[in-house]
């Protein structure tokens, strides 16, 4: 039987072009993830901690949790953070109680000890305006401290995760580096709740685990998620949060990275977020995630990395863009499917074996958190309804993200059980 390549061989050099340009995402992909299944960072990142003995003097934290109309979570993030294994003296909890109309502030307040700083600008909405005003405020109030914590208010945080972040800060300071920038472990609460939770556990693990803890280990920089991150004061001073995107925490992190600034990945410091369980909730909350910003195109933000680590001679910059530019998963799955479909109907060996081995970076890349992560009950049953889950994503990302652009509100996601 003749190939159908040799009959249409502009389709097939197409095609061959087509794999190439999917090679570059997913030959990155692949390296970052044997470079967190080759690592033992975690275990490693252990033993630097056992070995090392603290100052006398430990760190002082702030904790900032920018709260909107969270009353029915709040509490259990503050018992947690009350059950920290950590001096009570060195470290203070601040609630930003953020155009709240429900029950969150009261609800704060009587914890005893947390403070509780409310704020109300209809105009100004939004996580990162909440984030500016509460720095601004603890500035004026002149509250010191040696880094700031940010933690979303439906997380809930290990008993060692401030311990964790504290001795990462002096083991560096011992190595002789200046870690100003931590990210820790940003994992799923409720991974067992339904298959769209076991689904999130799987995509948030690869996003907040697999690729910081393999770029780390690459000696690159991780990202910020937000939920999680810890900043020295000194960063803070140096680059105050002028962040107020959707996606504050990697525009903050993008800010930071075209200077030089490196974020280390702290996997033992553990926060767990609630994932919401039904459809609809799902549906509000990748709306928000994914949804358009105007005025940051990918490209320019590329663009400006690039020169930036051209000029310093900094190939961290240079990964950071890889990052950048990486599509999701959906969008790298679906690109996949059809090129590997597109190669059987041409019957043509080149093509099939470049596709069969994208298939196969994906399923390693997929398939990591499994080997690197405690695997939550029903992760398996939920492969069954991954495909209708990854055609949801994609037609959140194409064609429902642009309908979101201008939209900058600050819209909780119903997270209660359905």
């Amino acid at each position: 039987m003749i190939s159908p390549a040799l009959s249409f061989p502009w389709l097939a050099g197409a095609l061959l072009l087509v794999e190439l340009v999917l090679a570059l995402p997913v030959g990155y992909l692949t390296v970052v993830t044997a470079a967190a299944l080759l690592t033992r960072l975690s275990r490693r990142t252990a033993v630097a901690l056992a070995e090392y003995t603290s100052r006398d003097e430990p760190l002082r934290f702030v904790v900032l949790i920018p709260a909107h109309n969270e009353e029915l979570l709040i509490g259990r993030l503050l018992a947690s953070l009350e059950r920290q294994r950590y001096p009570r003296s060195h470290y203070q909890v601040y609630v930003i109680a953020d155009n709240c109309t429900d029950a969150t502030a009261s609800l704060a307040r009587s914890s005893g000890w947390a403070v509780v700083y409310e704020r109300h600008d209809p105009e100004r909405r939004g996580k990162g305006y909440a984030l500016n005003w509460a720095l601004t405020r603890l500035a004026e109030d002149g509250i010191s401290y040696d880094a700031c914590v940010f933690l979303d208010a439906d997380a809930v945080v290990e008993p060692s995760f401030l311990p964790a972040l504290e001795q990462a800060l002096q083991a560096g300071l011992a190595r002789g580096l200046h870690f100003q920038a931590l990210q820790a472990c940003n994992i799923v609460l409720n991974a067992s709740a339904s298959p769209g939770t076991a689904l999130r556990w799987l995509a948030l693990s690869l996003m907040n685990h697999v690729r910081p803890l393999g770029r780390t280990r690459l000696g690159a920089s991780s990202t910020l998620t937000g939920n999680g991150m810890c900043l020295t004061r000194a960063l803070l001073e140096r680059y105050p949060w002028q962040a107020f995107s959707r996606g504050e925490d990697y525009e903050y992190y993008l800010q930071i990275v075209e200077q030089g600034i490196c974020v280390r990945y702290v996997p033992d410091a553990v926060v767990r977020s609630q994932m919401p369980v039904r459809f609809a909730q799902m549906r509000s909350q990748d709306l928000r995630w994914e949804a358009a910003e105007p005025g940051t195109s990918p490209l320019k933000r590329a663009g400006r990395l690039l020169l930036a680590g051209l000029r310093a001679g900094d190939w961290r910059c240079l990964e950071a863009v890889a990052e950048l530019l990486t599509p999701p998963l959906s969008v790298l799955l679906a690109s996949v499917a059809l090129v590997l479909l597109a190669s059987l109907v041409l019957l043509w060996p080149p093509a099939l074996t470049l596709a069969l081995l994208l298939l196969l970076g994906l399923s390693i890349y997929m398939l990591s958190p499994l080997a690197l992560l405690d695997t939550p009950k029903g992760i398996y049953k939920a492969f069954l309804v991954a495909p209708a889950f990854v055609l949801w994503k994609l037609w959140v990302y194409l064609v429902l993200r642009q309908r979101q652009r201008r939209k900058r509100d600050w819209q909780r996601t119903d997270r209660t059980p359905a």
